[in-house]
């Protein structure tokens, strides 16, 4: 379903808008209603609904301002414009932030359902297409994944159902039909022309690898789909005529089955475990990785986790950080790092939703400095850390909390990019959970910091100077809405409090 918000100033358009279509039918949910542009401003801060029905002339907040506000911090949202025929110049003006879809008043029931049908199937396309980008982006995250999961395997061997269920769904393993072929005697020397031969020999017998080829002191082991004993019998008999220059014994293959994926790669992790060296190669473009010995072995992240999970509360996670993040560390390394600190948090093996995983991979993935890097680790830490202290749930809004006390100046701070960007964790839990804690609105709790703030600022500045403190308090450049909310804080207009202030103060 999708969320949709229904502004005006005058009751009776609202309560004929609310109650003069079948929302449900047409696949969507009516969230919330507002009087006013400053009233759905906060509610969509708190909301995030999907599609905005808004006139254009309200009080405090235009239907314009509205939009511009509410665009900058979430681009996603789609507006439905209503207008008289005396405000083309309001609708041309509308048109720079986006707003393709125009109706006039009073509203014509059937136009108002082409558009919402209009733009139900434009969000499924782009939904579609969310899809599409999440898989390019698990597809580019794929090796560090792979990797990622025989790391943590191999170094909790008795916790391996939980590792496992954390990658499953992120690798697309299926639950059963997987099994893996191993071939010995295959000399490191020989390597590049094994690995050519057995992407031949798959293809030609119809096998599909799913994981890259694991090899450990001259035995190679690939995992496939389309168990058939036809095709084990097609790829025994490849890969036993195989021969190279001066090699001296004969390829041996045996398989190995189980009644899961999870069972099959269990087995895989007790076979490998023993090795000291093991390479991690995609055989379609040679891309090699000598993990276990590698600078982000699992040690770096198990060096964090003990000292972390020993005394989080009392643990000091700058200083932590500061002894695994060195100087000289590189980017590849550092994220390697990162992602299992994300992907390993406790031992619940819960795999991250989707969504926000692939929120975090995106931002990590797009950090170019160790330094940036090394502050997604701690973000992760810290609500680990709060975590310990109190409720997940506890952990998230005390972060938020810092996040919303050191950056009271930011114009496009919303609920939705500290969910997205900061915290990692669905909007709707965040939103459901700061009302729990805290016991109001996130839009009432920023509102709130940001006039206690001004009234702080007010004992530096005098009334020429409300323009900086409405900058100062993330209001940007609108004195005037930020008098109208410190009005409906205060009782007083920025001026009037001055002024009641500077009274009080020479009497």
């Amino acid at each position: 379903m999708l969320r949709l918000m229904i502004v005006d100033d005058e009751q009776i358009i609202r309560e004929a808008l609310s109650s003069m279509i079948d929302y449900t039918s047409l696949g969507y949910e009516v969230i919330a209603t507002a009087k006013n542009g400053m009233e759905a401003y906060d509610r969509i801060r708190d909301d995030y609904p999907d599609v905005v029905i808004t006139d254009i002339k309200m009080p405090i907040l235009n239907g314009l301002e509205l939009i511009e506000r509410a665009s900058r911090i979430d681009s996603r949202i789609t507006f439905i414009l209503l207008s008289g025929y005396g405000e083309f110049e309001y609708a041309k003006q509308a048109m720079t932030y986006g707003v393709r879809y125009y109706l006039l008043k009073p509203t014509d029931k059937q136009e108002l359902i082409n558009c919402l049908d209009t733009i139900r199937e434009e969000k499924k396309q782009k939904k579609v297409q969310q899809k599409a980008e999440q898989a390019l982006l698990l597809k580019d995250m794929q090796s560090p994944l792979e990797q990622g999961l025989l790391m943590e395997a191999l170094d909790q061997p008795d916790n391996f159902p939980q590792v496992f269920k954390k990658y499953q769904g992120l690798l697309s393993f299926p639950e059963k039909g997987l099994y893996a072929c191993i071939c010995s005697f295959v000399e490191e020397t020989y390597l590049k022309s094994f690995l050519k031969d057995i992407v031949r020999i798959l293809l030609s017998c119809g096998a599909e690898s799913v994981f890259p080829v694991i090899y450990v002191k001259n035995s190679a082991l690939f995992v496939l789909s389309s168990p058939t004993l036809a095709h084990q019998e097609t790829i025994r008999q490849s890969l036993e005529e195989l021969h190279y220059p001066q090699q001296c014994v004969t390829f041996e293959t045996s398989f190995l089955h189980g009644d899961t994926s999870e069972d099959l790669f269990a087995q895989i992790i007790s076979k490998i475990s023993r090795y000291e060296r093991i390479l991690l190669i995609r055989p379609e473009t040679g891309e090699t990785r000598d993990f276990h010995n590698n600078m982000a072995a699992p040690w770096r992240i198990s060096k964090l986790r003990e000292a972390f999970t020993a005394s989080p509360a009392e643990t000091d996670i700058p200083s932590l950080l500061d002894s695994v993040f060195t100087p000289s560390m590189t980017p590849d390394v550092a994220k390697n790092i990162a992602l299992g600190l994300f992907l390993n948090p406790d031992n619940s093996g819960q795999e991250p939703p989707l969504d926000i995983a692939c929120d975090f991979f995106r931002r990590l993935y797009s950090c170019t400095q160790t330094s940036e890097i090394r502050k997604l680790a701690e973000i992760v830490l810290l609500q680990e850390k709060d975590e310990a202290a109190s409720s997940k749930g506890g952990a998230n809004i005390s972060l938020l909390k810092s996040y919303v006390e050191a950056h009271l100046d930011c114009e496009t701070l919303s609920l939705k990019w500290l969910a997205e960007n900061y915290l990692f964790v669905s909007v709707g839990y965040l939103s459901k959970q700061f009302v729990k804690e805290e016991g109001i609105r996130f839009s009432d709790y920023l509102n709130k910091k940001r006039m206690e703030q001004a009234i702080r600022l007010m004992v530096y500045y005098h009334n020429d100077n409300i323009k900086t403190i409405a900058r100062s308090v993330g209001f940007g450049n609108n004195p005037q809405y930020f008098s109208q909310v410190f009005k409906k804080y205060t009782g007083y207009t920025p001026t009037e409090y001055i002024e009641r202030e500077g009274a009080s103060a020479s009497s």
